[in-house]
Order: C-alpha cells, then sequence, then structure tokens
C-alpha cells in the first residue's frame, strides 16, 4: 500500500510538472484568428496556409493572439468569463488561464522581448498599460491604443489620437490617428511620421530598424469616385527614424491593414478585405505578387513563430524539484 501511494504521488507530481513545462513548435508557424466554425477561435497554421487547426474550440470569443518570446505559449483575448481580457495557453491549445485576476477589459496585447512584461490596451481608459507576465503588477504608460514592442526592448510603437472617442462595444472614433513611439528608458514620445494622420497597426522588423503599417492616404485617394476611406487603407513600410517610406501593398482592390513581420525579416502578413470576407495574405518585400494563406470565414490577427528565430528558453529549476513530504499510509 505504502509503495502504491508513493507511485501515485510521483504520477501526480510528474503530471504536474508536465502542465507546466509548456513546448515550443518545432517547426514555423503562425497562429491566428478565425470566424470560420462560427464564432472567433484561435488557430495555427503552416507559412504557406497548409495544416489549419483550432487550438481553442470554446463558444466564447477568442483572438488577438501573439507567441511568447520562446514560442511555448500564446497569449490572447477572450471573452469565456464575460469581460474581454487576457489568457495565455500552452502553445498546442491546452493549458487556459487568466492572465490577471480582475477583469476589467483588456486587449490587443504584446509581449516585451524577454517574457516578462506585457502591454496592452484598455478601450475604457483609452490608454496603454504594462503588467508583468504573471498578472501581479501593472503600470499605465500612456494615453493610446495597439501597442506593439520593439524587438531590442527599447520602446513601445502605439496609436494616438487626441480625439479618440469610445462610442459603443466595439466602436471606436477616430480624426487624426497616428503612429506615436515612447522611449521606455526616458518615457519621451515621438511621432513615426510627423504631419500625417490615419496610419495604423505598427509592427516592427525583427532587428527594429523598420516599422510597417496600414495607412489610409487621403493624398491619394480619389474622393471623387466615391470611395469610402476606410476603403484606401494600404500597407506601407518605414524606417525607424521616419526615412525610406514605401508602400507594400495596395487596396487597388480592398483594403489592406494589419501586418505582421516574418521572423527572418523579409516578408509580411497582412489582411486583405475581399468583398465580404477578410483574409490572410502573405507577400515578400522584394517581391511583387502576394499568397492567400486562408479562404475561409474571417481570418486576422496573425503572429508568426519560428524556432529558429525564437529566444532560447532559460532554464526553471524550481520546475524540476520535487519536495517530499512524510506521508500517512496504512499497512
Amino acid at each position: 500500500m505504502k509503495f502504491i501511494l508513493y507511485a501515485l504521488s510521483a504520477l501526480l507530481a510528474f503530471g504536474i510538472l508536465s502542465a507546466a513545462i509548456a513546448k515550443a513548435p518545432t517547426t514555423a508557424k503562425i497562429v491566428f484568428s478565425s470566424n470560420r466554425d462560427g464564432n472567433s477561435e484561435i488557430y495555427i497554421m503552416n507559412p504557406n496556409g497548409s495544416e489549419q487547426i483550432n487550438l481553442t474550440k470554446h463558444r466564447a470569443s477568442d483572438y488577438n493572439p501573439v507567441w511568447s518570446p520562446t514560442g511555448a505559449q500564446i497569449l490572447f483575448v477572450s471573452d469565456r468569463h464575460g469581460t474581454k481580457d487576457l489568457y495565455l495557453m500552452n502553445a498546442d491549445g491546452t493549458n487556459v488561464r487568466k492572465v490577471f485576476q480582475k477583469l476589467v477589459g483588456r486587449q490587443s496585447p504584446t509581449w516585451s522581448p524577454d517574457g516578462k512584461q506585457l502591454a496592452y490596451h484598455r478601450f475604457d481608459k483609452l490608454a496603454i498599460y504594462i503588467a508583468s507576465n504573471d498578472g501581479k503588477k501593472e503600470e499605465k504608460l500612456t494615453s493610446g491604443l495597439w501597442p506593439v514592442w520593439s524587438p531590442n526592448g527599447s520602446e513601445i510603437a502605439f496609436v494616438a489620437d487626441e480625439k479618440f472617442v469610445f462610442l459603443a462595444e466595439g466602436v471606436l472614433q477616430v480624426e487624426n490617428a497616428k503612429i506615436q513611439i515612447t522611449n521606455l528608458q526616458t518615457n519621451a514620445e515621438e511621432p513615426l511620421l510627423p504631419g500625417r494622420r490615419l496610419m495604423f497597426s505598427p509592427a516592427w522588423a525583427p532587428n527594429s530598424n523598420k516599422i510597417a503599417f496600414s495607412w489610409i492616404n487621403l493624398n491619394a485617394l480619389n474622393l471623387l469616385a466615391g470611395k469610402d476611406p476606410a476603403d484606401a487603407e494600404a500597407v506601407y513600410v518605414v524606417n525607424r527614424d521616419g526615412s525610406g517610406l514605401k508602400q507594400i501593398v495596395d487596396a487597388d482592390d480592398g483594403a489592406t491593414s494589419n501586418p505582421i513581420w516574418a521572423p527572418q525579416g523579409d516578408e509580411l502578413i497582412y489582411e486583405k478585405d475581399i468583398r465580404e470576407d477578410t483574409h490572410l495574405f502573405k507577400i515578400a518585400l522584394d517581391g511583387d505578387a502576394s499568397e492567400q494563406l486562408t479562404h475561409q470565414g474571417d481570418n486576422f490577427s496573425g503572429d508568426w513563430f519560428d524556432p529558429a528565430f525564437a529566444l532560447p528558453v532559460s532554464p526553471q529549476p524550481q520546475l524540476l524539484t520535487t519536495t517530499w513530504g512524510k506521508m500517512k499510509t496504512g499497512d
């Protein structure tokens, strides 16, 4: 009987340890959101669009997934407890848990490069916050929305508009949206492209020297054609210092937005509106042809992980230690 109880205890400890140690994908994967099953779910797929797998399979709305720097976890937004807030799960969709005990409406998460902190926005405050990855400490950084942490860890880019108005759930009024960059050491802020407005979705290149974004360029919009300005949103890339502005994808047959860099920095994923649906596309920065990756439902919020470019997993000795106590057993 004593042996059986010790064996059961060992198996239980092993099970807890296995759940704690999440494993990263061994090949490159893109995580994204899709509503093809009737509600928004988190999916992964290969970079060529093959093997699309639903990870969440939950009746709640799950979206905005982002890989942890090691690829072992996925941070995402869900309303599975009534309020939209941040959740973590292992890369295979297991071990889903809340980041914060008190849910207040956090969205649009991004990781610090070392994986120790998170940044996100709160629509109710129209502000960006930074928190520890265990959700125990958080503080307001600045006013704005949609933060993205630079890969070198020194800056956060975000969208600012002094005339942001939160009208209702999912409805935001913008007038002068621009991309701002805040220095995390000095708290100094500066615009990415002074004088430009209606800029959204900043995304840092892996080496932090460029930023991709989407822009409704009113100067290039043919207003005489009666076109909705939102339909003219297109994807651009610019150097960190604001030089070298280049349009990567146009909006001739549908608005394009929300660019995400490939880990090697030579390709972008972006969203494109096609008739009534939104799909994910991929394009090489030195090429003209794009590749459609999704074909069912609405697909959005892509993020690309490649183990060849991942942050090494730091040893965690505390997870490898089992403490054995005295056990009362029967004969």
